[in-house]
């Protein structure tokens, strides 16, 4: 860089590429550089140098800019091929000139200099205000090639610009090679969160209308009150969220944040209006904007219940709502509706069936008609027990040890009272009843969809009622050796299994009593057992060519997945209302006895009771995983039922 060079009779000041090492003659000097300007009150005198002529003299960016600016143009750039009208000063000219006095030097070097027209393409943009070029930094540290001997440039070189440079030309093949590896730029803005409704099937919303402040904190209200009553009737977060994003963008509030964990769901929004001039404002505008406004609520979901019929409700009525021709206060309405619509089935029906479905699942893994009457009567007996620890609010684990304890007891009880009966056959057929099907398929799904604090906290609630059951059996096994009954030859029930015409009938009758239980529709009843149909042809089939318990488990379980997802788009339900009754005939009640059992009397060897509780956990994950993966593998196939696949409603 050129540091002083206005002071008279001062050593000719080179610049660092020039390698200017002897000095010119004394001369006033004042070219190009650092507060210069587009005249000259000294004639550069060529530097002493063998075989060069006169260097060419660039212009640095501030005496460009002076320039177009004395020339009234707006040019941003220097280039051989832009379109400007920059006066070009000769040699000539300069030489000519330098000793002029400043004023009369400024207009005789305007007058005289040449001036490149502007053409017709240019002065349309100029017009149009669409001639803005990006500016780059020119090359003032070196200097241009020197003219041969004898030869001199009757103008000066223009400033190289990189960045401005044929915007035309391609890129070369360290260019292209290079823009292969490097990674994409990130993104400038957050996603939108509407976005995420694009694979669900509230993606073809209709805005209903536009939101006030007021409206919008209602809005917010409803929305919460519904998200509460989906995850209290066994709704997984997935579906929470994309429920509360759909109605609020219906709505007209979009800016909002969703957080779901498992027991609280907190929605934050921030009006984003628009200010008079109606430009867009950014997300940074509108948080540091002190007159936005903000709501956050938030509710607490403490208790959860089997309802499947209001659980499909409310998921219709999310999709009625998104059609856009639902008021809110309509939809409020038949919110409290819903909750105030008793169960479809009541509670003498609902006790009768569970009773009944412990009976057909004893029979179906083949404990015998005995073996399903005691079933019956433990179920009857756990059920008053649950009835009553409940009214006296005692934790979930207790329940469940207690009920897995008095059905443990009583079938080895009856097994040595002299009844012919399997116990381990209808202990399993008990605790397929106990077992949480509903919250560890809901788990897997979080875990999967990217839910992991509630992911988190359903699997250590599943596992402490799994550990109850545990806790239960080994009470009863405790209790039976202490009376002195005799120890049960589980080897039995490991290779003995039951008929596949035997084990598929009675386990669809099991599915269709346990949708009662659940409190399904009894339109959706006959949905389930054709999902469970489904799951059962690929599980036989699979034992029949030798697949293995857990590969055939895991494609049992996707089969009866992918069936239950379109059942259930055709009846604009969540999926889980079917799935969950359809997964009965793949529990491994019978493997977590066995290794309990081991564990708990044959103290001897802790191996088998070991692998056979791991086998058990692998086919609770085998399945909830299938239920999942079957319902994202059918997502093309249901679009037309749910509406996904369409093009999304341009919204009002």
């Amino acid at each position: 860089m050129v540091t002083d060079q206005r002071a008279p009779l001062r050593p000719f000041a080179a610049y660092p590429s020039s390698d200017g090492a002897e000095e010119p003659d004394l001369h006033v000097v004042e070219p190009f550089g650092p507060g210069g300007d587009t005249t000259l009150t000294g004639a550069a005198r060529p530097v002493a140098r063998h075989g060069a002529g006169l260097p060419a003299v660039r212009p640095t960016e501030d005496q460009a800019q002076h320039a177009r600016r004395r020339a009234g143009t707006t040019v941003l750039d220097i280039v051989p091929d832009a379109p400007q009208a920059l006066p070009v000063l000769s040699t000539s000219l300069i030489r000519r000139h330098g000793d002029t006095p400043e004023p009369e030097k400024r207009r005789e070097l305007l007058s005289a200099a040449e001036t490149v027209p502007l053409p017709a393409s240019a002065r349309r943009r100029r017009r149009t205000g669409t001639d803005t070029v990006p500016v780059s930094r020119p090359e003032t540290t070196t200097i241009g090639p020197l003219p041969a001997p004898g030869k001199s440039s009757d103008r000066m070189q223009r400033g190289a610009y990189p960045s401005t440079r044929a915007q035309g030309a391609r890129p070369g093949g360290r260019a292209r090679l290079r823009s292969i590896l490097q990674g994409e730029a990130a993104p400038t803005a957050p996603m939108r969160v509407v976005e995420r409704l694009n694979a669900s099937p509230f993606a073809n919303l209709r805005r209903f209308g536009e939101s006030t402040s007021r409206q919008a904190r209602r809005t917010l209200n409803f929305a919460l009150r519904l998200a509460e009553t989906m995850f209290h009737y066994g709704a997984d977060a997935l579906d929470v969220e994309n429920a509360i994003i759909a109605v609020c963008a219906t709505y007209g509030v979009e800016n909002v944040e969703v957080d779901i964990t498992n027991q609280a769901v907190t929605i934050n929004y921030i009006a984003d209006d628009q200010p008079d001039g109606g430009d867009t404002r950014t997300r940074e505008d509108v948080f540091n904007d002190p007159d936005t406004n903000s709501h956050t609520v938030m509710r607490v979901v403490r208790s959860w219940t089997d309802n499947y019929a209001g659980l499909a409700e409310t998921h219709q009525l999310v999709a009625d709502i998104t059609g856009g021709e639902m008021p809110r206060g309509e939809a409020e309405r038949r919110l409290e509706a819903i909750n105030a619509k008793p169960k479809p089935y009541p509670r003498w029906m609902v006790r009768a069936a569970t009773a009944a479905a412990a009976m057909t699942i004893t029979v179906g893994i083949g404990g015998g008609v005995l073996g399903a009457l005691v079933a019956g009567l433990s179920s009857v007996v756990n059920q008053v027990v649950a009835h009553r620890l409940g009214v006296w609010r005692i934790p979930e684990f207790f329940t469940m040890a207690a009920q897995s304890g008095i059905l443990t007891t009583m079938a080895l009880l009856m097994s040595w009272a002299g009844v012919d009966l399997s116990p381990a056959r209808v202990i399993a057929g008990g605790i397929i009843l106990l077992l949480p099907t509903t919250r560890m398929v809901s788990t897997m799904q979080d875990a999967i969809n990217g839910f992991p604090v509630t992911a988190a906290g359903r699997l250590l609630s599943t596992s402490m009622a799994f550990l109850g059951i545990v806790a239960g059996i080994a009470g009863g096994i405790s209790v039976a050796g202490y009376a002195g009954m005799p120890r049960v030859d589980v080897s039995q029930s490991a290779f003995d299994p039951v008929g596949p015409l035997t084990n598929s009938v009675f386990m669809l009758i099991a599915t269709g009593l346990i949708a009662v239980t659940m409190q399904a529709k009894p339109r959706h009843v006959l949905s389930t057992v054709a999902a469970a149909l489904g799951g059962l042809v690929v599980y036989h089939t699979g034992m029949a060519a030798g697949l293995g318990s857990r590969l055939d488990t895991a494609l049992a379980a996707i089969t009866s997945g992918c069936v239950a997802t379109v059942l259930a788009a055709r009846h604009r339900i969540p999926q889980l209302v079917l799935a969950i009754p359809a997964m009965t005939f793949l529990l491994p009640g019978l493997s977590i006895f066995r290794g309990m059992y081991t564990i708990t009397v044959e103290t001897d060897t802790y191996g088998p009771g070991i692998v056979g509780l791991v086998n058990a956990m692998a086919s609770i994950v085998a399945l909830a995983s299938g239920v999942v993966l079957g319902k994202y593998l059918m997502r093309p196939f249901v679009g037309h039922l749910n509406g996904t696949s369409s093009r999304r409603n341009r919204r009002r």
